[in-house]
């Protein structure tokens, strides 16, 4: 996922429904596994869905591991609460899917706007003590991970 993910804001006219059930994503990158269960929440003020999110690396004995409640961020537009979609552009400039976005302290997930969850990305900003643990080698704006299905 890259920061273009969060580029040319659009708005919906009413909130996607959450996706059904857990969902798991795994990959592995330069020798690291990443791992990403979501569960679906309880519906947040005015019906914003939310996700319960366990994110993992794992690399020989080291573990590092974000767990939390992210929300979905949402508007208020002409009287309705509305989920915040954005429209990214892949490597080659091209305009991706949009996606939502749902946030809680230690991330965001951004998840497909229309469809099956069939990916995910993630973005962390870590704190020092949090880098100097991840398995992952991470640059100073923090974890980006993708995910797909």
């Amino acid at each position: 996922m890259k920061k273009t993910f969060f580029c040319a804001l659009l708005l919906c006219s009413c909130l996607p429904q959450a996706f059904a059930g857990d969902t798991k994503f795994t990959t592995r990158i330069a020798g690291v596994e990443h791992s990403l269960s979501l569960r679906p929440g309880q519906p947040g003020k005015e019906g914003v869905p939310s996700y319960d999110y366990v994110y993992e690396q794992r690399a020989g004995r080291c573990h590092f591991r974000l767990a939390g409640h992210a929300v979905g961020l949402a508007e208020e537009i002409d009287g309705k609460m509305a989920l915040i979609q954005y429209n990214g552009q892949d490597s080659k400039g091209r305009e991706t899917p949009p996606v939502v976005a749902f946030d809680s302290d230690d991330l965001t997930l951004s998840l497909p706007a229309k469809g099956g969850l069939r990916q995910a990305g993630i973005r962390a900003p870590l704190e020092p003590a949090q880098r100097a643990r991840a398995c992952a080698k991470v640059d100073d704006e923090g974890l980006t991970v993708m995910f797909r299905k």
